[in-house]
């Protein structure tokens, strides 16, 4: 017959087999690089806690959810940008996400075809910066493709950024127009159609962010304008009215075409004198890479989609644009 061991030394071991197991997980894992982690609004501390432990930051997101409610501070985690180093003891954590600690940061998605103004908005709106703060700091910008005192309009590259609380102005701008170098380096400016310098490509560029919805339809638009120009016929870009405008219309009026402004490219030839909006990388490319076509018009066929007929007959686009209603 088996001797048994005494119920109490049984648990005994349970209880020191338990608190072992109890710090071990209250162990941070080993350090690691520094990452992104982020809290969504609403979001609640169980969740937080779970993804926590799925990034590697914790090893239990049970011991962090109760950490939580026994500091009174499940209630108490901020949205927002993190970056959070593995290895960071569970109180640390906890304090930077309640206090938006050195590790908090602030996201900014800038989408592409925003102009400056609208960028000033969202700005003010997410970094807490004064619209009219980072409008004089994106004046007083000096892009390195664009000709002294022309600002930083186009040059604000579209992207998703991350800044501590409190970031000033002239940081936003900087980053911003440090990106686009970035993507600018890979582009072969030296192709561009027509013999255009930088400066006018990225114009073109954002005449084509403020047309085209559709990726496969970028090169299109940005031939389309290059044969209008090579053809001396004016380029009729109504997004550059609805900058003039300074608002967006779903439908222009007769009037609205009439307005007197140097960005009407339908009472003034050629390019307008600067970029309508910030394009995105893909515009870059199309404007230095147009489609090999020798269409001159094209008309929105597919409103919901997004899609364009293109034709170099002026018949032909009459006749899409009447059936347009």
């Amino acid at each position: 017959m088996r001797h048994r061991p005494p119920a109490a030394r049984v648990a005994l071991i349970l209880l020191a087999l338990s608190l072992a197991y109890g710090a071990y997980l209250a162990t941070p894992p080993p350090p690691g690089p520094e990452r992104a982690f982020s809290i969504s609004a609403g979001e609640g501390a169980s969740s937080v806690a779970r993804r926590l432990e799925a990034a590697g930051f914790i090893r239990s997101w049970r011991l962090f959810l109760l950490a939580s409610l026994v500091r009174g501070e499940a209630r108490s985690l901020k949205a927002g940008e993190y970056r959070l180093r593995r290895g960071t003891p569970l109180p640390a954590l906890l304090e930077v996400m309640v206090k938006g600690g050195p590790g908090a940061q602030v996201r900014l998605t800038v989408p592409e075809g925003m102009n400056l103004r609208e960028v000033a908005a969202l700005v003010e709106r997410e970094l807490g910066i004064p619209s009219q703060e980072f409008l004089a700091a994106a004046r007083a910008a000096r892009p390195a493709l664009a000709p002294p005192g022309s600002g930083a309009e186009g040059f604000l590259f579209p992207d998703t950024y991350y800044f501590r609380p409190g970031v000033e102005a002239g940081e936003v701008v900087a980053r911003m127009l440090g990106r686009f170098d970035e993507v600018a380096r890979g582009l072969p400016w030296e192709r561009a159609p027509l013999g255009l310098s930088p400066y006018q490509v990225v114009v073109v560029a954002s005449m084509v962010e403020g047309e085209a919805r559709l990726a496969e339809e970028r090169p299109m638009v940005a031939a389309v304008i290059y044969n209008r120009l090579k053809a001396g016929m004016p380029l009729q870009i109504d997004a550059t009215v609805q900058y003039a405008l300074g608002t967006h219309k779903p439908r222009l009026s007769e009037e609205d075409l009439k307005v007197d402004s140097p960005f009407n490219t339908y009472l003034h030839a050629g390019l307008p004198p600067a970029p309508i909006s910030n394009p995105g990388r893909a515009s870059l490319e199309a404007a230095l890479n147009p489609a090999p076509t020798d269409a001159l018009y094209y008309v929105l066929v597919d409103p919901v989609a997004g899609r364009h007929a293109f034709t170099r007959d002026y018949q032909e686009f009459l006749r899409l644009k009447a059936g347009r209603g």
